[in-house]
């Protein structure tokens, strides 16, 4: 029943992007969507809220890691309310059967603002199976002064931040299957995790969502270059509408490399297995020119079972 709902969720978004979509005139259907298309994320919003409210749905078990007291500090949802929790009470009722979402959010989001959205995404992922939803928080506050100083100093922290992932995942069973999805800078703490993680028997699946990586960072000898190795597949969502991933060249001063989540992965010089753990999908159309960690998450919701083995172990 829980899927069945999910896929009328599907139709029903595929139907109103149909009709939307051959409204167009010609010339409009060939490369920018039309303002038209910025009705859309609303309609989808709408409808998955409807789905994940008001229809019969799985119960997640959902948990949510700080590390901004410079240790992991964890809380559990509990009539929709974090309650203080210990790392005991996470692996204790841990089951390696069932599937670990891990959720990592970009830069400019507080404490209070990732708890709530945790709240928010642990509602709407409800209807696509039994999991466990761990929502990973990192300090990425706003800074004062210049928003490029802000962005490049968030760029070396998301990265360092990835030592605390790491370790966390090193501690769970060997035969454990999480999902690794990150959003913007998120990202950078996912492929460096993944990087760390090249030797694990992890089962590992990940999703980038506007990721604010280096286009070239995967490929052999760079950045994340082991980081494939240690993931069964990579689902990377592609905007080039990105209002903010547009300025990602701008990070390194003029001239830089562009952002996985505008242009997505360079796969130059990667193994034939390597390029096939890949898949792309474009959701500018969708999405549009906004660059929300809801927004990229509701999208990846909406068109998550056309890409199941990239994505979730949720088959």
């Amino acid at each position: 029943m829980v899927y069945f709902n999910f896929f009328l969720l599907e139709f029903a978004c595929r139907k109103i992007d149909t009709i939307l979509w051959e409204r167009k005139e010609p010339e409009y259907r060939l490369n920018d969507p039309s303002p038209r298309d910025a009705v859309k994320p609303m309609i989808l919003f709408i409808l998955i809220l409807f789905f994940a409210f008001v229809v019969p749905s799985v119960a997640a078990d959902a948990w949510f890691a700080d590390t901004r007291p410079g240790t992991v500090a964890l809380s559990r949802l509990a009539a929709n309310e974090w309650e203080e929790a210990s790392g005991r009470e996470f692996f204790e009722t841990f089951d390696s059967s069932v599937p670990l979402v891990v959720v990592i959010h970009g830069n400019w989001m507080s404490l209070s603002e990732a708890k709530h959205y945790g709240k928010m995404f642990h509602a709407l992922s409800r209807s696509i199976g039994s999991h466990r939803l761990l929502v990973w928080s990192w300090p990425s506050e706003r800074l004062n002064g210049r928003v490029r100083r802000d962005a490049q100093i968030k760029a070396v922290r998301a990265d360092a931040q990835a030592e605390h992932l790491t370790a966390f995942l090193y501690s769970l069973p060997a035969d454990s299957k999480v999902s690794l999805v990150g959003f913007s800078f998120g990202a950078k703490l996912v492929c460096n995790t993944l990087q760390q993680c090249a030797d694990h028997s992890l089962q590992i699946r990940t999703v980038l969502l506007a990721a604010g990586i280096d286009q070239a960072s995967l490929q052999p000898g760079r950045q994340y270059g082991n980081a494939l190795f240690a993931t069964e597949a990579m689902l990377v969502h592609i905007n080039r509408l990105d209002s903010k991933l547009r300025f990602y060249p701008l990070l390194y001063g003029c001239g830089g490399p562009e952002a996985v989540g505008k242009d997505g992965v360079s796969r130059y010089g990667m193994s034939a297995e390597s390029r096939a753990k890949i898949k792309s999908v474009d959701v500018s159309r969708l999405i549009g020119g906004e660059h929300g960690f809801m927004d990229s998450l509701r999208a990846f919701l909406a068109c998550r079972s056309d890409f199941k083995h990239y994505s979730l172990f949720l088959d």
